[in-house]
């Protein structure tokens, strides 16, 4: 009778896990970039059109500059006056890096219809946007040191108001402050490293992934639940609002958000982008903004 070797299980796993191969995965030279196109319109504010170029998988190039469309001839028309924007970019002080994008002077309005045209590389692509969303005000603004949704436990702060009825509504957090270099990203963390601002304190737009609808609660009062970006301390003082989205631009944020949940999630469907934009991906769209409210924190993170 033989004796079969007695190996220790952990032993067994090391030699399993110890395993490996490397693969080298030669980038597809035949790639060809595609249009991406997002912008927003807020009444009373100079449009920004954000223009850039998809990249292979394994591409190093990634920052918005080196993704930016240049050369390409963007319009913006109400009807009776047609503008060309011109290209622009802000400087993003969290990450240390210009954001590129084509920018307009005269400030969108309220009810007005705007035809947003891009010829890229011989192509031309048009989309519409109307700014009639209902503005609807907050009544009150409550931290929370927990609340769940499908992506687990955060704390986060509570919105509460009452929905504009008679119409489909969708609704976005946004949530404005002054932070430094001792406030992380959540999910960033210290990864990222800052060496451009020197303890200087920046302005931060931190925008709710979630969109929220209004169905089965037209003109009722409502109540959101939002996780918030950047770590905070007591005493941090932010401005928060309630944006109103069109349907088309609240359903492409919502395929983002759905697909974040699938790639998060294995047991999750993967989603597929709707552009608004026919030809391209992107999308063009209008949202209205309620009145700012200031909001302390009442305590540290967690």
């Amino acid at each position: 009778m033989k004796t079969i070797p007695y190996i220790p299980l952990a032993l067994l796993l090391f030699a399993l896990l110890s395993c490996r191969k490397e693969v080298n995965i030669k980038p597809d030279a035949s790639y060809e970039s595609q249009l991406f196109i997002e912008s927003i319109l807020f009444p009373g504010e100079e449009p920004r059109v954000y223009l850039s170029l998809s990249q292979p998988f394994f591409n190093a190039e990634v920052t918005p500059q080196e993704m930016f469309a240049r050369g390409a001839d963007v319009r913006l028309s109400d009807g009776t006056q047609s503008e060309q924007l011109r290209p622009d970019s802000t400087f993003d002080k969290f990450r240390c890096r210009w954001v590129p994008y084509y920018k307009g002077t005269a400030p969108a309005e309220y009810g007005k219809t705007y035809e947003l045209s891009v010829t890229f590389q011989g192509k031309t692509y048009t989309a519409a946007t109307t700014i009639d969303q209902a503005k609807v005000d907050l009544d009150e603004v409550e931290y929370t040191a927990e609340f769940f949704d499908v992506y687990g436990g955060h704390d986060g702060v509570i919105l509460r108001f009452r929905d504009a009825p008679g119409e489909n509504n969708f609704y976005r957090f946004q949530m404005d402050r002054f932070l430094d270099t001792s406030r992380h990203h959540a999910h960033i963390l210290e990864v990222i490293v800052n060496d451009c601002t020197n303890g200087e304190k920046f302005w931060i737009t931190d925008l709710g992934r979630t969109i929220f609808r209004d169905e089965n609660n037209d003109g009722q009062p409502m109540e959101l639940y939002a996780e918030v970006s950047f770590e905070y301390r007591q005493g941090d003082t932010a401005y928060i609002y309630l944006q109103s989205l069109d349907e088309r631009s609240a359903a492409f944020y919502e395929d983002i958000d759905n697909q974040l949940q699938s790639i998060l999630n294995p047991f999750v469907e993967p989603v597929f982008l709707k552009s608004t934009i026919e030809g391209t991906l992107g999308v063009f769209g209008s949202a209205v903004r309620s009145d700012t409210v200031l909001f302390i924190y009442p305590q540290a993170n967690p």
